[in-house]
Order: structure tokens, then C-alpha cells, then sequence
């Protein structure tokens, strides 16, 4: 769920598409429903009640039956208002509020993130790196050039913080080594995008990975040690023996490149594009590691990304206006993630003033504890993977909100909260269906196997199951 920059949010009609008289039917009747039944219910109750859960279901069912995802929270936000009563000048002051709250930090850190990596396009940085870690690695050998791309297309997202935008930057360069070797078009596909997932994983700048931090309490070496770097571990290894196979059994003779898609890989790049990698990457490295020692909080990424673009930027002699304007515009793109945040925050802090969750402890709590903590652990993982959708940083604060209270009564272990909540915002990563993280690298490969893709994802998605279930037996 961008977060748009670890898993983009479910597919939305774009501008001008048009949507199914039925579709569209359904999308209002059920928003008309959601918004009266809160009206009629806010005059007969008053917090702590469990109709406070009600916002929060009213946004995942929204999300479900395609309303655009912003549409589905300010539906879910009104929704709180009405249930809360609140009049015009309460509402105007939740929202002030709101905006205060580290939900719309979280906001604000994936549209910087999207400014770094317009400032890494624009001064070719973002394309200097994946050649230098692909003649690093080397592309004599098919295996050598598969370890070279999966490497890049993680680290690129590690850089850039967007799946799809590492896509789109490794594609020109990795299409040609794939064709001259003698790679499908699936196999291509599969190998940007098992490295780009497995590169999300562990990122530590991306606003899902920041979320999980934030809302477990874990430093990022104790999320790498515990929740992403196992999993990164595993689906690079379980992905490499795929794609392998994969390769050994074409879709079809179609699914090969022809000699016009080996391109040339001599264009030079200017030294611009060199200086600003190297910068990247040393800022990149010092800030890491000053985050690690200072344990820096959620705050610290606003500041780390500010720095890295603009030392980016100085470094490949871009004009000062240059580097603000690259900036603005990345930030521009993702200008709808911030408001959606806003949303978010204003919309739980409703949903805190209702206090549902006192009384899920006090109806449910001996049923929750006789699940035991794994039991619950697991079943809350369920819910976050198949019952909540949208964006993944705001996957994981609904996650947090709803049943982070019992799962403190319950004395779960920070590092176990951490594994939740990775599980529930990326493990639809690899399915069970198909989504924009999945099918944009077959675009840029130029595949149509879709099928491959989905049974592929499969298999990387019971190996990411299993290896949650191990980690939370472990650690709880």
C-alpha cells in the first residue's frame, strides 16, 4: 500500500475510466447506508461502545468495493462525526488536532521519500546505481546476472522507496542483460519483482517499515534481526530457486526477447550521475547508522530524507532551485497519500473518543486470552491480510488502533507486534490475488503471463506465511 512507496493501495479508476453503472450503484448505496445508520445510531449511544469499531469497517468495506481510497475515509471520517455528534466547530478542531499526530508524520515522510527519488531520477543517480551493482556482480553467467538484477531491483527500492518507481528506473537497463542471456519475459518480471519486495522489506526510510517501527516500539536493527530480515532472507532464496525453474520452463516461445530488445548498454551516463550515487550512498550510510545509535524516532526520517536529497542534489551541481523544484514536484505526486493520512488520524482519534476498544477488552478479554498469545497473534495477522485494505502504512495504524490495546493487555512481546503488523500490510505482497505491485514489473518486462505470475506469488506467499508462523512461535 505507496504507501504508495512499499505496496501501492488497490487499484483505483483512473481519470476518465469509466466505472460500471452497477459498480458505481453499489459504491453510493452502501456509503448512503454507512452515513444514515450513523446518524440514527449517534443520537441512541454514547462512547465507550463498540459501535465505535463502525468507522473503521464502513472504510475497509469501502475500500473493498473499489471507492477510491480517499472517498472511503472522509466517508469513514463523517461517519465518526455523526456517531461522535459532534457539531462544526468540534469536527474543525479534531481535524486541527490531527494534524499534529504522528499518523500524518508518516504521511509527510512518503511524499519526502517521493522527492528523494524524483532528485535520484533526475541527476541519473537512481540509474548509476543499478549499473554499478550490476557490474559489481557481473552478467557472465545467467546466474550471476540473476543475483545482479534481484540485488538491484532491491536496492533501487530501498533508494527510492516505491516499488514501482524502482521498476520503471531498473527496466531500460535490466530488459537488455535479460534478452542478451536469454531470460523469458517472466522470468525478467519475477526477478524485479521478488528483489523490489524483498528490498521492501527491509527498508529503512519507507513509511509502512517507519509505521511498523513507530507502532511496535522496535529500533530498526531489532525489526531487521527479527521481522524483516528473516523474511527478506527466506523469499530472496525461495524466489531465486522459483525463477530458476521458472526460466527452465518458458511460458510459451513467445515468452522470449527478440535481438531489437538488446539495446545498447554503453550509453554514457554524465559524471554527474557517479557524484551523486556516491553522495547518496555515504549519507545514506551515516544517517542509518546515526539513527541506530541515537535510537532516533519517527521524526528523524522527515530530517533524513530532507538531507539525503539535497546533499543528492549538491552533489551533481544541480542549482539550489533545481534540487527544491525535483523536490516539490516528487512530493506533488504523492500529495493525496498526505491528505489520506490526515484523514486517518483525525478519523482514529474519533474512534478513540468512542472507546470501543474498553469494551472489547472487557466483553472479549478472557476469550482473547484463551486463544493464548500466538493463537491471538495469528488470527490478528489473519484480519490485517485479508479483512483491511489500503494503503500498508495505514494498514499498519489500523492494525494498531484496533487491536494493539489487546495485545498489550495480553503482554505481547514488541518484537512479536512487529511480525504482526509486517504480516498484515505486506503479506498480500505475493497475493492471494494479483495486485499493482505485481503486475507493473510485468509492463515493464513486457510480459503477459499473468498466471505464472499469481502461481509464483503463491509460492512466495506460503513460504512468507510460514516463515510469520515460525517467527511469532519464536518470539512469543
Amino acid at each position: 500500500m505507496s504507501d504508495v512507496q512499499q505496496q501501492a493501495a488497490p487499484p483505483q479508476p483512473e481519470s476518465g475510466e469509466r466505472i460500471s453503472p452497477a459498480r458505481r450503484a453499489t459504491q453510493i448505496a452502501l456509503t448512503a447506508l454507512a452515513l444514515g445508520m450513523s446518524l440514527v445510531v449517534g443520537f441512541t449511544v454514547d462512547g465507550p461502545t463498540l459501535w465505535g469499531l463502525a468507522p473503521i469497517a464502513i472504510y475497509a468495506i469501502l475500500v473493498l468495493v473499489g471507492l477510491d481510497i480517499m472517498l472511503a475515509s472522509v466517508a469513514a471520517l463523517v461517519s465518526g462525526f455523526l456517531l461522535l455528534h459532534s457539531d462544526p466547530i468540534d469536527a474543525a478542531g479534531i481535524l486541527g488536532t490531527a494534524l499534529g499526530s504522528d499518523i500524518v508524520e508518516i504521511g509527510l515522510i512518503i511524499m519526502l521519500g517521493a522527492g528523494l527519488g524524483e532528485v535520484l531520477t533526475r541527476t541519473r543517480g537512481a540509474t548509476y546505481l543499478v549499473r554499478m551493482i550490476v557490474d559489481r556482480f557481473g552478467v557472465d553467467t545467467a546466474v550471476r546476472a540473476q543475483l545482479s538484477i534481484m540485488i538491484a531491483s532491491g536496492v533501487l527500492v530501498i533508494a527510492l522507496g516505491t516499488l514501482i518507481g524502482a521498476f520503471a528506473i531498473a527496466a531500460p537497463i535490466v530488459i537488455p542483460i535479460a534478452a542478451r542471456l536469454g531470460f523469458t519475459r517472466s522470468s525478467t518480471a519475477l526477478m524485479m519483482f521478488i528483489g523490489g519486495a524483498c528490498g521492501m522489506f527491509v527498508a529503512p526510510f519507507v513509511g509502512s517499515m517507519v509505521a511498523i517501527r513507530e507502532y511496535s516500539g522496535v529500533s530498526y536493527p531489532e525489526y531487521v534481526l527479527t521481522a524483516g530480515g528473516p523474511l527478506t532472507i527466506v523469499c530472496f532464496a525461495v524466489g531465486f530457486v522459483v525463477i530458476r525453474w521458472c526460466q527452465r520452463h518458458p511460458v510459451s516461445a513467445d515468452d522470449y526477447y527478440d535481438e531489437r530488445e538488446i539495446g545498447d548498454q554503453d550509453t554514457a551516463l554524465p559524471p554527474s550521475a557517479r557524484r551523486s550515487t556516491i553522495a547518496f550512498l555515504l549519507t545514506f550510510a551515516v544517517l542509518v547508522a546515526y539513527g541506530v545509535v541515537t535510537r532516533a524516532g519517527t521524526s528523524f526520517a522527515v530530517v533524513a530524507l530532507i538531507v539525503m536529497a539535497v546533499v543528492t542534489g549538491v552533489a551533481a551541481r544541480m542549482p539550489v532551485n533545481e534540487i527544491l523544484k525535483a523536490i516539490y514536484e516528487g512530493c506533488g505526486r504523492l500529495v493525496d497519500m498526505f491528505l489520506l493520512f490526515w484523514m486517518l488520524a483525525a478519523l482514529l482519534a474519533v474512534v478513540e473518543e468512542l472507546k470501543p476498544y474498553d469494551v472489547l477488552l472487557e466483553r472479549f478479554g478472557a476469550d482473547l486470552r484463551a486463544l493464548g498469545v500466538l493463537g491471538f497473534l495469528i488470527v490478528v495477522a489473519l484480519i490485517g491480510w485479508l479483512g483491511i485494505s489500503g494503503a500498508s502504512a495505514a494498514q499498519v495504524i489500523v492494525i494498531d488502533r484496533v487491536f494493539g490495546p489487546t495485545a498489550e493487555a495480553l503482554g505481547v512481546p514488541v518484537q512479536a507486534w512487529a511480525v504482526v503488523l509486517l504480516c498484515s500490510c505486506q503479506a498480500d505482497t505475493f497475493g492471494p490475488f494479483p495486485g499493482p505491485n505485481m503486475i507493473s514489473p510485468m509492463a515493464f518486462a513486457r510480459s503477459t503471463a499473468l498466471k505464472r505470475m499469481i502461481y509464483c506469488g503463491w509460492i512466495l506467499l506460503a513460504a512468507s506465511l510460514a516463515v510469520y508462523v515460525i517467527q511469532l512461535a519464536l518470539l512469543s
